[in-house]
């Protein structure tokens, strides 16, 4: 059987593409390597009118990607179901066509020792992270994902924006899907942009929030876990999962 998996996605993506080519005006196929999972859309200029995700067992419509224009993707892997197969994380950026500080994640992520997919979407918008960029060093099995929104910490207000530096995420996979990932290292290199950042802000209300944010990060990359704030605040929201046979 594990032979078979790639000349079984060969044939399915061969055979939705040539029916795309005939019936859609521009088709996008994108594939998992080393899974037998792949999204199919169909794209009117450049925004999606049609999505499907295949995986051996099942044809699903993904309908909470239309309208949207694709913009990216990440995959990392994992051991997350304790075989010997790795399993998958795969992130796919989408953006609002009419305003592309907007858009959403859809999260897609592959076990295999009962073999099965978990779908699922997060929203996503511009914030400071995107104009500063840091270079982060992040260990395999984990996508970063960053929050529109910062945490409302305590009796601080809710901030978000372009000019934002809100929560960022490590994201890693377990038995249920994606889960919030406690990295030390990773936080140890965030926190020194919240520092820095906070130094030079003149906002009262985002200068306490970002002392927060200082503190939580902290907090983390000391081994802590993310406050309670944070993890409500991460977004996510399962929309499907699926099943095959090995």
């Amino acid at each position: 059987m594990k032979n078979r998996h790639p000349l079984l996605v060969f044939a399915c993506v061969l055979f939705l593409a040539l029916f795309a080519s005939r019936s859609w005006g521009s088709t996008r196929v994108l594939t998992a390597p080393g899974h037998p999972v792949f999204l199919v859309m169909e794209e009117d200029a450049g925004i999606v009118t049609q999505a499907f995700f295949r995986t051996p067992g099942n044809i699903q419509p993904i309908s909470e990607v239309i309208g949207l224009s694709f913009s990216a993707e990440a995959s990392t892997a994992s051991m997350a179901d304790r075989d010997s197969r790795p399993d998958l994380l795969w992130k796919l950026s989408f953006l609002d066509p009419r305003n592309r500080s907007e858009g959403m994640v859809l999260w897609i992520s592959a076990l295999t020792r009962q073999p099965r997919a978990i779908l699922g979407t997060s929203p996503i918008g511009e914030t400071l992270w995107d104009a500063i960029r840091p270079r982060l060093s992040v260990p395999r099995g984990t996508l970063l994902y960053v929050s529109p929104i910062l945490p409302a910490f305590f009796t601080v207000p809710q901030f978000q924006g372009k000019d934002v530096l809100s929560y960022v995420y490590c994201v890693t996979l377990g038995e249920t899907g994606p889960v919030i990932g406690v990295l030390p290292d990773v936080y140890r290199q965030l926190l020194r942009v919240v520092q820095t950042v906070r130094v030079s802000e003149s906002d009262p209300g985002k200068k306490r929030a970002y002392e927060a944010l200082e503190k939580d990060f902290g907090s983390v990359a000391e081994g802590g876990k993310p406050s309670t704030e944070a993890i409500l605040n991460f977004d996510f929201k399962k929309i499907s999962e699926i099943s095959w046979r090995p």
